[in-house]
């Protein structure tokens, strides 16, 4: 009787370190999982962004003027020649292009709205990326001398896709990297949630403030933002620009996901650069 009741006490030990093992082993699974989802929606979103800005501005007024007698820098409103960048922001991208390479113009625009849906963000995050795009409009693309987000472009939207998590919302002056991210809403999921998240999550204060677009020139310096091409200076700033980054911190949510065993939500970031392949009509 005693030897059966030692064996079993140490049948129940190892049994229960058993549980034990595949239960974190489960939770950690199942959290691993969730990262891998977060960063497949999110490069899938990436790798259309680059696609779309690298068709941006074809096709060009060049492709109509082989004779040399259109007026390139009249021809906002044909629906056939893309004007390429319209309006570029940390936080929204308006551009025009052949997305499909059908032979339609398309208006296409990028914006970050922040949790309450609104843009320019000004609440809090986690935050939404949002995608439109619909086929350019004869007449009704350009109001010379009026910025494209004041009244100037008319163009419909149909915000058809869009990422959400997104944590970083920075909107930095001029030339600096990063900074004015907006602070992510909630608490930490353990702790009796004494930690805000963003102190926790944003200790690396580029999470929430790095920014979602940034602009290159050809040699790899940060062009300053916001630029539109409602003035001649906005146009000739607009054409200093080869690429447009776009960078994206992606938080786990609260309700799944969340590492179980520690109460910590997953991260991750992913990066795409555009290359601005086409001409833009005043260039």
């Amino acid at each position: 009787m005693l030897e059966l009741l030692v064996a079993s006490v140490v049948l129940l030990v190892v049994v229960g370190g058993a549980v034990n093992y595949i239960s974190l082993a489960t939770q950690r699974s199942k959290s691993e999982q969730v990262k891998v989802d977060l960063v497949q929606e999110g490069r899938e979103f990436v790798d259309e962004f680059e696609r779309d800005i690298h068709q941006a501005g074809f096709p060009g007024c060049g492709a109509f003027n082989g004779a040399g007698t259109v007026n390139c820098t009249a021809m906002y409103n044909n629906v056939n020649i893309a004007d390429g960048l319209v309006y570029v922001s940390n936080t929204r991208i308006i551009f025009e292009g052949d997305i499909t390479g059908l032979g339609t113009v398309a208006s296409v625009q990028y914006e970050l709205v922040d949790s309450n849906l609104t843009w320019p963000p000004a609440g809090t995050c986690p935050c939404i990326i949002e995608r439109s795009q619909v086929p350019k409009v004869a007449n009704a693309s350009y109001v010379p001398g009026t910025s494209p987000i004041a009244g100037g472009y008319t163009q419909a939207t149909n915000w058809s896709q869009e990422l959400q998590n997104v944590i970083n919302s920075g909107v930095p002056g001029g030339t600096t990297t990063y900074g004015g991210g907006l602070p992510l809403a909630g608490n930490v999921l353990f702790d009796n949630g004494a930690i805000t998240n963003t102190a926790y999550y944003a200790q690396v204060t580029t999470m929430k403030d790095f920014p979602i677009f940034t602009a290159y020139d050809q040699f790899g310096a940060v062009v300053p933002l916001p630029l539109d091409n409602s003035t001649k200076a906005g146009q000739q700033a607009l054409a200093t620009i080869r690429s447009i980054r776009l960078t994206i911190n992606l938080l786990g949510t609260a309700s799944a996901g969340y590492d179980q065993k520690t109460g910590v939500r997953p991260v991750v970031t992913l990066v795409g650069d555009g290359r601005r392949g086409n001409k833009m009509a005043w260039e």
